[in-house]
C-alpha cells in the first residue's frame, strides 16, 4: 500500500533527524471501532510521554538542513 510506503519513508527521515520513530504510528481502525480508536490513542500518548524530549525542540534547530536533504 502506498500509505505504508510513505510511513516507512517518513520513519527513515525521522531516524536521520535523530527523532525516535515511535513518534509516528500507522494503525488501520474502522470508523465503527470507537473503543479500539480510544485505546490506540491512549497507548500512543503513553508512549509519547515515555520518550525523551524531541531533540529538535531542545534547541529549535534541526541537526541537519531539511532543504538540502529534500533536494530543494
Amino acid at each position: 500500500m502506498k500509505c505504508q510506503k510513505v510511513i516507512e519513508e517518513t520513519w527513515e527521515i525521522l531516524r536521520l533527524l535523530g527523532i525516535d520513530e515511535r513518534r509516528l504510528r500507522l494503525k488501520w481502525i474502522s470508523a465503527s471501532e470507537g473503543a479500539a480508536f480510544a485505546e490506540e490513542i491512549h497507548n500512543f500518548v503513553q508512549i509519547l510521554k515515555s520518550l525523551e524530549e524531541n531533540p529538535l525542540k531542545a534547541n529549535g534547530v534541526p541537526p541537519i538542513d531539511l532543504h538540502t536533504m529534500m533536494g530543494s
